[in-house]
This record gives C-alpha cells, sequence and structure tokens, in this order.
C-alpha cells in the first residue's frame, strides 16, 4: 500500500467516524517519540561498541600486515635429498600389509631409509 493509498483510507475511516483525529494525531506523536527513541540507544549503542571496534580493526591490520607473503628460504641439498626419500619410502610401503609395513618401519629405525626402501621392494614383489 502506497503513502497516498494509506493517507487516503485514513481519512475515509476520519470521515466515516470510525476513527477520530485526534486518535490518529496522537499515534502519529507516538510514532515519532519512537523513532527519536530508537535513534538515541542506536547512538548509545554505536558509542558504546565504538573502543571494541577499533580494537577488531587494528588487530586485523595488523594481522594483514603479518599475512604478507614471506621469502622462502633456499631448500639446502641435504634437504632436498631427505624429502626424496622420504617420498620414495612412503611410496614404497604404500601397498605394504599392516604387517609387512611394521617390519619395514623396524628396519627403517635400526638401518635406515635406503634399505627400508629396498626391503619394502623386496616385500611388495
Amino acid at each position: 500500500m502506497s503513502a497516498e493509498h494509506a493517507a487516503a483510507a485514513l481519512q475515509l475511516l476520519i470521515e466515516d467516524g470510525k476513527v477520530a483525529a485526534a486518535d490518529v494525531t496522537r499515534v502519529l506523536r507516538r510514532r515519532e517519540e519512537l523513532i527519536r527513541d530508537l535513534r538515541a540507544r542506536l547512538s548509545a549503542l554505536e558509542e558504546a561498541a565504538r573502543p571494541a571496534a577499533n580494537r577488531v580493526a587494528k588487530a586485523s591490520r595488523r594481522v594483514a600486515r603479518s599475512a604478507r607473503p614471506q621469502a622462502r628460504r633456499a631448500v639446502s641439498r641435504a634437504q632436498k635429498l631427505a624429502r626424496q626419500a622420504q617420498g620414495r619410502y612412503l611410496a614404497a610401503i604404500r601397498s605394504l600389509s599392516k604387517e609387512a609395513r611394521a617390519k619395514v618401519q623396524a628396519i627403517r629405525k635400526s638401518s635406515g631409509v635406503v634399505a627400508a626402501i629396498k626391503a619394502a621392494r623386496s616385500l611388495a614383489a
């Protein structure tokens, strides 16, 4: 319903004596008071929330600053070889049963990764 339709309907109700003009005036005044009260309460909430909002904004700026991409350190040759050996080891034990894996793990602890890979490949064959 548009504002014009509402005004026309209200005018008809007043003319028919269904609604008194004083009632309409009182309701409109009460509506204005309610709007003023709501605006005052909203303003108080905004004032109370401002310090917390500032803290959150400051923290998010700090997080954004620290989240900048950092330069990667070069991987050393030893670390590269260790990662490759770990990959070969995982590939070798993937198809083994739990019992065979346990045997290979024991070999790895006692003799190292290279011996464990050889044992896993011989168990898989």
